[in-house]
């Protein structure tokens, strides 16, 4: 893919060196670039062909989601700890920088959600995630959620919360509460009770197209429930509310170079498939 204009954001001032240097290479082969620290002032998105994020997961998932309803891929560099998401670690990315301006990394689609969130008196609010929603009480106890699948009543989950994931976010805390592992260019929704309360609630994976209602049950006006988004975007919800989550028509680009593929880096970031000696 040609590349002539590139925005470098930066996580942490700490990094700001080094965001230097990517800048500085990118300029002597004729690629402008700029570096910038709030993804939330910068509007001049038209010109831009990449978005480089110099951080953790955390940093990834704010650039995805800034970047997708402009179309603008993401290349995630790992400053941070685990770095799943990131097509490269900071040792690495001039030569990914280098294999990108080749012509040689590949742009690889990611489905998102999109959460629709009902409050009495309010307008709707529509909002997206890469990894998950979750929903769960404000207060630690258990929550009372009923649920629907196209209009059509399913089961109840009552426990410390539900998890709604992409495929991408299966391997995120969907899979720490016992989720299964989705290959991400699966098109499902991925439902993972929190804690529930009963042996018999076990994670369900839906097909795309289709719409989950979640509606939490709330005894009393003071209670509240929380919807969390990628675990950035956090907010209330009142008696009454109801939440609508699908697979968003917007997807994530996210660039990887030559022999990244998922299961190298289930194996390499999160051990699976190592026997322990």
């Amino acid at each position: 893919m040609p590349i002539s204009q590139a925005i470098l954001f930066l996580a942490k001032e700490q990094h700001r060196p080094f965001a230097d240097e990517l800048k500085n290479y990118l300029h002597a082969r004729n690629c402008a670039a700029q570096i910038i620290t709030s993804l939330e002032t910068f509007t001049a998105w038209d010109p831009v062909d990449l978005l480089i994020s110099l951080g953790g997961d955390g940093t990834l998932l704010k650039c995805v989601r800034y970047a997708a309803p402009q179309q603008i891929p993401v290349l995630g560099i790992n400053c941070g700890t685990l770095g799943f998401l990131a097509a490269c670690e900071k040792k690495d990315a001039l030569a990914t920088l280098a294999q990108l301006l080749e012509g040689n990394c590949t742009v690889h689609s990611r489905h998102m959600l999109e959460a629709r969130i009902f409050q009495p008196g309010q307008e709707t609010q529509t909002l997206t995630a890469f990894n998950d929603c979750i929903l769960r009480a404000a207060a630690p106890r258990t929550l009372l959620m009923e649920a629907a699948w196209n209009d059509t009543p399913v089961p109840s989950y009552y426990g410390d919360g539900v998890i709604v994931a992409t495929p991408t976010g299966s391997t995120a805390y969907s899979l720490a509460a016992g989720g299964p592992i989705v290959e991400p260019s699966v098109n499902v929704l991925v439902v993972t009770p929190i804690c529930p309360h009963s042996l018999h609630q076990r994670p369900l994976v839906l097909p795309s197209g289709g719409t989950l209602r979640l509606t939490p049950v709330l005894d009393y006006p003071q209670d509240r429930a929380l919807l969390s988004l990628d675990g950035q975007t956090n907010l209330s919800l009142s008696a009454g509310a109801k939440l609508e989550i699908q697979i968003s028509d917007i997807p994530a680009q996210l660039i990887f170079p030559p022999g990244k593929n998922f299961f190298t880096v289930l194996s390499r970031k999160l051990n699976w498939g190592q026997h322990a000696d």
